[in-house]
């Protein structure tokens, strides 16, 4: 029987070994954090448990928080007009790559648009966290990854609004598209970037409004202050159909320092602290362990599955590197060692692709399980790829 005591054990000892071996292999912690969840998951440490997914939550709350903090704002609006390339061409071209690989061994059109789907929507905790860990995260490419995946997670909403009725319906032999869910989402859309600058404009920076909350007894209740906003932004951005990971980030961004002076003092470099701290060393991490753990390796499954995973991931790997990279460079205007850097981040999948698999596997088998574990397995390929393959790069992209 599992404790959530043990299980806390096991992965705070785990986060640990994984600085310690990272350190060791100069590479970066992000990866054994997930090669530490898969031999956890597979040998039965780290069962299911809804408290630690949670916790795995909270993580990568914060972890984006604190990403969103470190940013500056008007660095991040002149990437979002840069990002529009990549976001879309970088979306489209996994999606080819998915439909086109389950096409090419005999898998249905419903199939094909589910392996699509699911390759479409970039992880960007993952490639935000490799690129802290290498200290990139404050180069033109990270910004430019960071904007690009935001409009790209907009895109993968309104596909997932868009196709997943086609693909429901098709199983019963019809072809409709619901166009009541995409209006809704479009106004989804609308309505959290009208509420993240509403926020942001009027409301923050007033003495009288959240602002207050990081002023009350000379600032010694900033960091409280400042949760209840990424709590409230990662809540509103759920309500409207986001990850609230992508509301938190934006809570941060919106923030700056002249919000936290108290008299002669400012708290932001207490802050920046306390939230790198809890993201990067004590929860975040919980969330790439989990990440791991999801992929559970049988041998018979393993050998029927091993050629159109190793397909997908390297067409996949191919298509998307390819595509953001020319992408960046031609319609975002990045040099070349930016856009190289742009195409290996743009690698990850997480979120929506666990919800895609889900509803398809889960949900409705409309996929078989030999499908289910290959999309599982190049998820966790693609993953694992990205901070192996920005560590390599760094050279690179630091040579003059």
């Amino acid at each position: 029987m599992h404790y959530i005591w043990t299980e806390m054990f096991i992965l705070f000892l785990s986060i640990f070994l994984a600085k310690i071996l990272a350190k060791k292999t100069n590479t970066v912690d992000v990866l054994w954090y997930i090669i530490l969840g898969a031999f956890l998951g597979n040998i039965g440490l780290l069962p299911e448990d809804e408290r630690i997914e949670f916790l795995g939550e909270i993580g990568i709350i914060l972890v984006m928080f604190a990403l969103g903090f470190e940013e500056n704002l008007n660095d991040f609006l002149r990437g979002l007009k840069k990002a529009w390339g990549i976001a879309v061409i970088g979306a489209i071209f996994p999606f080819l790559a998915g439909f086109f690989s389950a096409k090419l061994f005999g898998f249905s059109t419903t199939s094909a648009m589910i392996w699509g789907l699911t390759m479409t929507a970039t992880a960007v905790s993952l490639t935000m966290v490799s690129l802290k860990s290498l200290g990139l995260e404050k180069t033109p490419a990270a910004t430019g990854i960071m904007t690009s995946a935001v409009v790209d997670d907009v895109l993968s909403l309104i596909g997932l609004a868009v196709l997943l009725p086609i693909i429901l319906n098709n199983s019963s032999g019809e072809f409709n598209i619901d166009f009541d869910k995409l209006q809704a989402t479009f106004f989804d859309v609308l309505a959290f970037f009208g509420f993240v600058y509403l926020v942001g404009k009027f409301i923050v920076p007033h003495k009288k409004g959240i602002r207050y909350l990081f002023m009350v007894d000379r600032g010694n209740y900033a960091v409280l202050g400042v949760f209840i906003l990424v709590f409230m932004f990662g809540d509103v951005a759920h309500i409207l159909g986001f990850h609230p990971a992508i509301g938190a980030y934006f809570a941060g961004l919106i923030l700056k320092a002249e919000y936290f002076e108290v008299g002669n003092y400012n708290r932001t470099k207490e802050i920046e602290k306390i939230t790198n701290t809890m993201a990067f060393t004590v929860f975040g991490p919980v969330f790439f362990i989990l990440l791991g753990s999801k992929i559970i390796f049988d041998l018979g499954i393993l050998k029927d599955v091993i050629f159109p995973t190793l397909t997908l991931f390297i067409t996949v790997l191919v298509f998307q590197v390819l595509s953001a990279a020319f992408a960046a460079k031609y319609t975002g205007g990045y040099s070349n060692k930016d856009s190289v850097l742009i195409g290996f981040g743009m690698l990850g999948r997480a979120e929506l692709a666990f919800i895609v698999i889900n509803i398809a596997y889960v949900q409705n088998h409309l996929i078989t399980k030999e499908e289910f574990y290959t999309l599982m397995f190049t998820t966790f390929l693609l993953n694992i790829s990205v901070p192996l393959l920005l560590k390599w790069y760094k050279p690179f992209y630091e040579k003059e």
